[in-house]
């Protein structure tokens, strides 16, 4: 296939996955209101579990197991999908799902300071020390005078966002040594196993018995949250990232923001204030300075942490 068919075909995918990112702060928010975090976790990582075996199954791509690497895999598992999932959860019981998202959109720039502290072939440039400087700045102006009253609830939901991003981030550079020689949807599925069985006592321990008594609306959300935005939404990154390479794939952490506002909007009637829009789009910019300058895409690693929410 040529390079010209790939990007034609990439892009579709591309939006489509933005859009299946974007939507899931929506989802998330449909479900926190009749269930607690952990119920949501340990759902959206069951049902993304079913998605990437059922992948495997029809690709009939091996199993595998490779004993050696459990201890990192349940890292990953809680780093990257357990730890971000529930603070992602909780803090949508607090704020809106538009501004989770924008807030979530800050992986790209957690991943680059944590990549240039522990990489070697990382540099830390001017152009992502602007973008870092920028993304900040989005993140206290989204966050308005909110951000003096720590205590507020509000304010501890928007940080629960923000160290959901940081775990994402720091979990995309531990990523690359376990992907670099190995087949990385064989590996997301034991991440995903091990990220449930990680979470069923967690839920017992915080929520006691769990409660999907959950509505329709809110059943159907948390199916779509863990097949399409945990499951699918994995491998089509990973798709794109070997179709287009890593740091055109990561365009997506553009779209995600938008369709997380337009949507809370939209079905939540959420509001959109201008702070958002100023913070928005200077966290964008920032993310912009700092994909600058990466590594070319044939020397860099598919993440699967990375993936928006």
């Amino acid at each position: 296939m040529t390079e010209t068919n790939r990007t034609a075909r990439a892009l579709p995918v591309l939006f489509g996955l933005g859009g299946v990112w974007g939507a899931s702060f929506l989802f998330i928010k449909v479900i926190v209101e009749e269930t607690g975090p952990f119920e949501l976790v340990a759902g959206r990582l069951f049902f993304g579990t079913v998605a990437v075996a059922a992948f495997m199954l029809v690709r009939r791509v091996p199993l595998g197991f490779d004993a050696p690497l459990l201890a990192r895999l349940s890292v990953m598992a809680l780093g990257s999908n357990v730890i971000p999932f529930a603070l992602i959860s909780w803090g949508e019981e607090h704020i809106d799902s538009g501004a989770a998202s924008v807030l979530n959109s800050t992986v790209p720039i957690f991943t680059a300071v944590a990549a240039a502290a522990f990489l070697a072939e990382e540099r830390f440039t001017r152009a992502r020390l602007a973008g870092l400087l920028l993304g900040f700045l989005g993140v206290v102006v989204l966050t308005g005078d909110d951000i003096v009253h720590v205590t507020d609830s509000s304010v501890l939901g928007q940080l629960a966002v923000i160290a959901a991003a940081a775990c994402y981030g720091m979990g995309a550079v531990y990523a690359r040594t376990l992907l670099r020689s190995r087949d990385p949807v064989a590996l997301s599925i034991w991440q995903l196993i091990l990220g449930t069985l990680f979470t069923v006592p967690l839920l017992f321990a915080f929520s006691g018995r769990p409660d999907y008594s959950l509505s329709l609306e809110a059943s159907l959300s948390l199916v779509a949250l863990g097949v399409f935005g945990t499951g699918f939404g994995y491998i089509a990154y990973l798709w794109l990232i070997d179709s287009i390479g890593s740091v055109r794939a990561s365009l997506v952490t553009y779209v995600v923001p938008a369709v997380g506002l337009f949507l809370g909007w939209l079905v939540l009637d959420e509001h959109i204030g201008v702070n958002i829009l100023a913070g928005a789009f200077l966290i964008v910019i920032g993310v912009a300075s700092v994909m600058r300058g990466q590594a070319p895409a044939s020397e860099r690693v598919a993440v699967l942490a990375t993936a928006g929410e």
